[in-house]
C-alpha cells in the first residue's frame, strides 16, 4: 500500500481532529474574490496559492456544490505542489442567484455557465500567465457533475486553455424519471407558462439533507456529515431541485457536449460514477 494511500487511510479514522486541526488553518490562508458574470450576476471564487508553486489547478464544482465544501480536495493538491482556484456557479455556493427564490437551481441560459468561465479563465489564469510566464509551467482543470459539461463546452471554445483535465462524473445529459420524448415536450409545454418555467421541476423542490445511506456522492460517512453541515450552517449556500428552465437548457447543453467532443483535445481524464 502506498504512503499516499495509507495515509488517507488514518486521516479517515482522524477525520473530526483533521477538519478542526489541520484543514481549518488551511482554509484560514484562502483569498475568496469575486468578479461580475454574465449579466453581472456576481461570481465567488476561492484561491490558495504559494510563491514556490509552478503548477496550477482551477476546480469546477457540481451542480448545487460550492468552493466551501472542496476545502479537503484543495488542501490535497495544495500539498501536492498545485495553486488552487475553485469558482462557485452562478446560481449556487456563494455566487449570485437569478431568482428571487435562490433555493431553486436556475441559469437563464447554459451558455452563461461557460461564459462566466471564460471571464474567470482569461482575468484569474490567463493573464497571469501573461504577466508572469514563468509563474505557471503547467495548468490543469478538475471538474465534477455538471462542472463537467460546463467545462467540456468551454474546451470546445478555448481547446488550449488548460495542459490536460480530470473529469468526475461529467454531466454529458440528465437522468430522467421518464422516457426523454415526454420530459423534452413537459419543458417545451413549461416554457410557455413563466410561472411554470421557472419553479421546481415536476419531482423536485426545496433542499433538505439527505441520510447518509441513500446518498451517491460518497462512502465517507464522517465527509458527508461535514458537507451536509456546512450547508445547515450556511443556508444561503442551499440549492434545491432545478427549475423547468434549467432542465430545457441543460438537456439541450448535453446534447450538444456530445456533439462537440471532437473539439475537446487537451488530453481527458474522464471517472465515470457508479454507486457500489
Amino acid at each position: 500500500m502506498s504512503l499516499e494511500i495509507s495515509g488517507l487511510l488514518l486521516r479517515e479514522k482522524q477525520f473530526s481532529a483533521f477538519v478542526t486541526g489541520t484543514l481549518l488553518d488551511f482554509w484560514r490562508q484562502r483569498e475568496e474574490g469575486e468578479f461580475p458574470g454574465v449579466d453581472d450576476v456576481p461570481i465567488r471564487f476561492v484561491r490558495f496559492t504559494a510563491p514556490e508553486h509552478t503548477r496550477l489547478v482551477v476546480v469546477f464544482p457540481g451542480r448545487i456544490e460550492s468552493y466551501v465544501t472542496y476545502g479537503e480536495v484543495a488542501y490535497d493538491l495544495f500539498q501536492a505542489g498545485y495553486d488552487v482556484l475553485i469558482m462557485d456557479h452562478r446560481g449556487q455556493g456563494r455566487s449570485g442567484r437569478m431568482l428571487e427564490d435562490g433555493n431553486r437551481g436556475h441559469v437563464v441560459c447554459f451558455g452563461d455557465y461557460v461564459d462566466d468561465v471564460e471571464q474567470f479563465w482569461l482575468h484569474h489564469v490567463d493573464a497571469v500567465k501573461t504577466a508572469e510566464p514563468l509563474r505557471y509551467q503547467r495548468c490543469f482543470a478538475l471538474a465534477h457533475s455538471m462542472g463537467g459539461a460546463i467545462l467540456g463546452h468551454f474546451l470546445a471554445r478555448r481547446p488550449d486553455a488548460f495542459d490536460a483535465v480530470a473529469l468526475c462524473a461529467p454531466m454529458c445529459g440528465i437522468k430522467l424519471p421518464m422516457p426523454g420524448w415526454l420530459a423534452s415536450r413537459i419543458v417545451a409545454w413549461a416554457e410557455l407558462h413563466p410561472r411554470i418555467r421557472d419553479y421546481y421541476a415536476i419531482g423536485t423542490g426545496q433542499w433538505r439533507p439527505l441520510p447518509y445511506l441513500i446518498n451517491v456522492l460518497t462512502h465517507s460517512r464522517e465527509r458527508y456529515r461535514r458537507s451536509a453541515r456546512a450547508y445547515a450552517d450556511e443556508p444561503g449556500l442551499r440549492v434545491g431541485g432545478p427549475t423547468y428552465h434549467w432542465m430545457r437548457e441543460s438537456m439541450a447543453a448535453g446534447r450538444e457536449l456530445m456533439a462537440l467532443a471532437a473539439h475537446i483535445t487537451p488530453p481527458c481524464c474522464c471517472f465515470r460514477h457508479r454507486r457500489i
